[in-house]
């Protein structure tokens, strides 16, 4: 029987919870406000065990990476979890706390109240109209 995959935010509540990722961690759980650790590849020191670990593990859920089949590819899997956070409805990034530079860089985010049916169906059909 398969393995039914979870949506994303929560399987992030999950990981954030789970206190296994370094860094991961609420910063205010009452109001749902929580940071990822951002730190570019590039920058010395970095690590991926410990700086692509989430985004690594994203893709293992997801199906798109197995290890030992494919060749890590922590960009390719920091791009796809990005484009993925970027497209929650119900989750936004807090700009104004985020860190984008240094090793200490993080991105914080904030976990809205989920949308009910109704309200997705309206930011369809506003979205459709737009474009059109």
């Amino acid at each position: 029987m398969p393995i039914t995959r979870m949506r994303m935010r929560p399987w992030l509540e999950m990981q954030i919870n789970s206190n296994q990722i370094p860094g991961l961690i609420w910063i205010n759980k009452e109001e749902m406000i929580f940071q990822i650790p951002w730190k570019h590849a590039a920058k010395h020191g970095w690590d991926i065990n410990k700086d692509a670990c989430l985004f690594r593990s994203w893709a293992i859920h997801t199906g798109r990476y197995k290890a030992g089949e494919k060749e890590p590819d922590p960009k390719t899997w920091k791009a796809n979890f990005r484009c993925a956070m970027n497209s929650l409805p119900d989750i936004e990034e807090v700009k104004d706390q985020s860190r984008n530079k240094g090793s200490s860089a993080v991105r914080v985010y904030r976990m809205l109240p989920p949308l009910t049916r109704n309200q997705r169906k309206e930011r369809k059909s506003k979205s459709s109209r737009d474009t059109k």
